[in-house]
């Protein structure tokens, strides 16, 4: 225990192989989010509104703070050789606050991270024709509204903006004819292929909302569902090339070149631009449903069925322009597929001062398997999650972490040679790994 708070002090949360963060306050993470129907919780009002109804205090406010720690991980079955993402770390704020403005209406406000996902992979990882880096992010703030139709029923909604980032990255292979200046022709063939890495970034500000509700049975049970927006928008890309080139090949894409093609491929790297790719953005909604128990004053657990929307795209990855013409990457990352997910959490009162908290939740893969990547993900993940929480200063001090371990998967598609005619796959198996920590710490005051 004493070393998990330890931990805790870092104040640090993440993802793993998915894009969805659980929460971005501790007590959230510490029940890997499953609190859709946990009543007398402002922590859990953030996931649904309709949950400040049935606070206690009629104001109150919380404040947390993290950090992320994701890692994902390619290894060549033909090499036994591993590549290992880097870009793993990321800061992350919470907050939450709750105002009873009538007996029947209660006021929110809350900021959070719904979902982020990064990582740079090295130059020469058998991934990088298919992307190696990506960094995706977005930051919500939602006022919030909770009306109490009756004492055990209430209705909930949220409305406000979300700020997406998304930045990507890939390398390309340019052929190098004998006069770059010249398009390709039988008279000016190509005589080897230079590697460029090539990027490209934009942002948007996007609505978001959420709508829920909140149905006491009685005073040990209480059932709770709601439903969050996804994300659908264009964005407006900007492109460039990324360094200097990256290798230089024969037309065979692996052998020595000839000797005055670094002098060839020089200049045809000064005479091409980058330009962005497909720039749809979409994100999908999710809507979960989740039923809490009271057992006694001392133990209350709850159980979430989630359904997240299909839908799930990034960006293509951006192309490059030659005097030859357009030179594309060989592949986009896969758009995702509804999937259902389901979790437990559970909180124990220990005495006057301390409260222990832990979840775990299992989401379902989003893609088929042979789709996985690594900066993306998409295969079936798994997450564990502990916490505490001590009451002092006149309000609760809580520490959250959470463990999350996408399950190791083999596909073919990754790895390839890019030649003078073009991209070909070899077929080798390349194992696709990932996993995260979440840490975080909050402080939470009634006034």
């Amino acid at each position: 225990m004493g070393a998990g708070l330890a931990m805790g002090l870092v104040a640090l949360p993440a993802a793993a192989q998915g894009v969805a963060l659980a929460a971005s306050d501790p007590v959230g993470i510490a029940r890997s989010g499953v609190q859709v129907a946990y009543g007398y919780s402002l922590e859990a009002a953030s996931l649904n509104p309709a949950l400040l109804a049935s606070l206690k205090e009629s104001r109150a406010a919380y404040l947390a703070a993290g950090m992320e720690l994701q890692d994902a991980q390619v290894s060549l079955e033909s090499n036994q050789k591993t590549w290992y993402s880097s870009d793993r770390n990321r800061g992350l704020a919470g907050f939450g606050a709750a105002f009873r403005v009538a007996p029947a209406l209660t006021l929110g406000l809350k900021l959070d991270t719904p979902f982020q996902r990064h990582g740079q992979f090295a130059p020469d990882a058998p991934n990088r024709f298919m992307g190696d880096a990506l960094d995706l992010s977005g930051r919500r703030l939602e006022a919030q509204a909770a009306w109490a139709i009756t004492p055990g029923f209430s209705f909930g909604i949220g409305l406000g903006a979300t700020h997406l980032r998304f930045e990507s990255g890939s390398v390309v292979r340019l052929g190098v004819p004998l006069d770059p200046t010249q398009p390709t022709s039988a008279t000016n063939p190509v005589s080897g292929v230079v590697e460029q890495g090539v990027g490209q970034s934009g942002s948007k500000t996007l609505p978001s909302y959420s709508l829920g509700f909140r149905w006491a049975l009685s005073p040990r049970w209480t059932l709770g569902l709601v439903h969050q927006s996804g994300y659908k928008t264009d964005l407006d890309l900007s492109a460039s090339l990324r360094g200097g080139m990256l290798g230089l090949y024969a037309n065979d894409g692996m052998s020595a070149p000839l000797l005055g093609t670094a002098t060839r491929a020089a200049a045809l790297l000064g005479l091409t631009t980058a330009g962005a790719g497909n720039g749809r953005l979409e994100l999908p909604s999710t809507t979960t449903f989740g039923a809490r128990q009271r057992v006694n004053s001392l133990i209350t657990w709850e159980g979430d069925l989630r359904w997240t929307a299909a839908g799930l795209q990034v960006p293509g990855f951006a192309q490059v322009g030659t005097p030859s013409g357009i030179v594309t990457p060989p592949a986009t990352i896969a758009r995702s597929k509804g999937h259902l997910g389901g979790g437990l959490s559970a909180e124990v009162e220990l005495g006057k001062f301390w409260t222990l908290r832990a979840g775990a939740f299992v989401d379902q893969a989003s893609v088929d398997e042979a789709l996985v990547e690594p900066l993306v993900g998409g295969s079936r993940q798994a997450s564990f999650s502990l916490g505490a929480g001590y009451r002092v200063w006149g309000g609760e001090v809580s520490l959250g972490y959470q463990f999350r371990q996408a399950k190791d998967q083999d596909v073919t598609s990754l790895d390839g040679v890019w030649s003078a005619a073009g991209f070909r796959a070899t077929g080798s198996r390349t194992r696709v790994e990932g996993m995260g920590h979440l840490f975080a710490i909050g402080f939470k005051r009634s006034f």
